[in-house]
């Protein structure tokens, strides 16, 4: 039979291919220690081409949580990558306890003693080794010879859980220059030494700190470095800048300056991912750290909190934009936004019964063991909720591991603020099929992992430094996340059924047509309706 039309029927099926074509670049953007109702909160004072922008033109999944109790940082960094659980990628504190040598173990820190090189951008200091799982920017990355990741973030341990053992890596330095380690490359690309021969980083360094809005559009009224001023024409702004910070590199973590260092970098690294060819998927992985110092230095009800999300709000406008500036087809890139984690209330330094100091901890539970078992060195040390014993002195002493476990977690349960505490052999030997001991186990792994587990009651933080917000907990504030898939072909809509963090990665996977990561077991997400 002949065809009276073949080129109608041509821009037909072009028209199908085009339209159910999949995503080639993934750009997944993580808002460190943001709430899953700040977007909400914040939202009459944002823009329409940021958050907006996102929630209402993509999916919006209202009840999205880590299924794990240690809602760190880094656990959060590795479980969105990998989609893992903690107690399958072993990334469960910033530091652990070899349990051959009883010297701690700091998270993504090269071992060995490293050499004084001249400066090239690349270090030895910093290792990809403790990465066990692998991540979404490696899964995709095998897709094709020619695909291609690219990471950013704040801070190098954040940068290295996020891109695994592969791809391309790059944080902040000590000079505010982008970085890499030599486990990924021997020396920085083209566009990286360029862009830091620009000294773009100097301009944002050299941010003075004043709010976008005025201070009766704020909803938090809690203020200590950032300049407010008042809608009247007679007020003026104060005539002594503020700074935020000791340093210059500070200065971008700790202030609204960390959002356009990050994302102009982020632009640089679009311009070196396109353009998007039929047969390569590529990732960018765009991490800010900034946010969560900010929150945990200022607190989650502060004015310094709220207007760094409001730069934030028109920083991301301005990405975004550029971002789908760089094809004509928009279905081929998709957008994710998620947080690792939230974050407890504001707590000041000032209110002690709400604050756990883990040092005092150590030396009391060190000194019941030793008054129970003979005075030594009992406690190797204490970092992340975790308690790790020295097994060297337990056996000296003829004493099982089993037992001293067993006898720390009950005595730990006398102290004011912990509501939990389980020994790693309980852990390992029993099942906790629901409630907190469930979420911890989840975040147990064995070889890292302490002997003694600790939860702190809620609204409970530990005595670190000046921080007054924090996460770490298994509660909600600090499980619930927001996060939001955008772009891609996905059509608008809100999906209030449970999501669980370890299925973002995996569903990003699918979408481009890539495996999943290998030990990701979650369901994909499949109730994304397609416009």
């Amino acid at each position: 039979m002949r065809l009276k039309h073949p080129i109608l029927l041509y821009c037909a099926i072009l028209c199908i291919a085009t339209a159910t074509a999949q995503p080639r670049l993934a750009v997944n953007i993580v808002v460190s220690g943001m709430r899953a109702t700040d977007i909400d909160r914040y939202r009459a004072n944002f823009g329409n081409g940021g958050f907006r922008r996102l929630t209402d033109g993509g999916a919006v999944f209202t009840e999205c949580y880590a299924d794990y109790a240690q809602t760190s940082t880094h656990s959060g960094a590795a479980t969105l990558a990998s989609g893992a659980l903690p107690s399958v990628h072993g990334i469960v504190s910033r530091i652990w306890y070899d349990r051959t040598t009883n010297k701690p173990i700091e998270l993504c820190k090269a071992a060995g003693n490293n050499q004084t090189l001249p400066y090239t951008g690349i270090t030895d200091e910093y290792s990809n080794d403790c990465m066990l799982s692998q991540t979404l920017a490696e899964a995709v990355a095998a897709y094709s010879p020619t695909s291609r990741s690219i990471t950013i973030a704040h801070t190098p341990q954040s940068a290295i859980l996020t891109a695994g053992r592969s791809g391309e890596c790059y944080w902040l330095d000590e000079r505010g220059s982008w970085s890499s380690a030599k486990c990924y490359a021997e020396e920085l690309p083209s566009w990286v030494r360029a862009y830091n021969d620009d000294a773009y980083n100097n301009i944002f360094a050299g941010y003075q700190w004043y709010g976008k809005y005025t201070k009766e559009r704020y909803r938090n009224n809690r203020s200590s470095v950032v300049a407010l001023y008042d809608n009247d024409s007679k007020a003026k702004r104060p005539a002594t800048k503020p700074t935020a910070s000791r340093n210059a590199v500070a200065n971008i973590l700790t202030t609204p300056a960390g959002s356009p260092a990050i994302f102009e970098f982020a632009k640089r690294a679009v311009s070196a991912l396109c353009p998007l060819k039929a047969d390569e998927r590529k990732v960018l992985n765009i991490y800010i750290d900034a946010s969560r110092a900010i929150v945990e230095r200022f607190g989650s009800d502060s004015a310094e909190y709220e207007d760094m999300l409001y730069c934030l709000d028109d920083t991301l406008a301005d990405f975004l934009t550029f971002l789908y500036a760089q094809t004509d087809h928009a279905e081929q890139i998709v957008v994710t936004l998620a947080s690792d984690h939230g974050t407890s209330r504001t707590i000041d330094a000032a209110q002690h019964d709400e604050r756990f100091n883990a040092q005092q901890f150590e030396v009391i539970v060190n000194a019941f063991l030793s008054a129970r078992h003979g005075q030594d060195e009992w406690v190797l040390g204490y970092c992340d909720n975790a308690l790790y014993l020295n097994r060297d002195i337990i056996y000296k002493h003829r004493k099982t591991v089993a037992d001293i476990q067993t006898e720390t977690a009950s005595f730990a349960l006398q102290f004011r603020g912990i509501s939990h505490a389980v020994s790693a052999t309980a852990m390992q030997n029993g099942y906790f099929g629901s409630g907190i001991a469930h979420l911890m186990q989840n975040g147990f792994y064995p070889r890292r992992s302490g002997d003694v587990l600790v939860c702190l009651m809620p609204e409970r933080i530990e005595s670190i430094d000046d921080t007054v917000s924090c996460s770490g907990s298994p509660y909600n504030y600090d499980r619930h996340v927001p996060l939001i898939i955008y772009g891609g072909g996905i059509a608008p809509q809100r999906i209030d059924k449970r999501t669980d963090t370890t299925s973002i990665a995996p569903t990003v996977a699918r979408l481009l047509g890539a495996e999943r990561p290998a030990t990701s077991t979650a369901e994909t997400i499949t109730d994304l309706k397609t416009e």
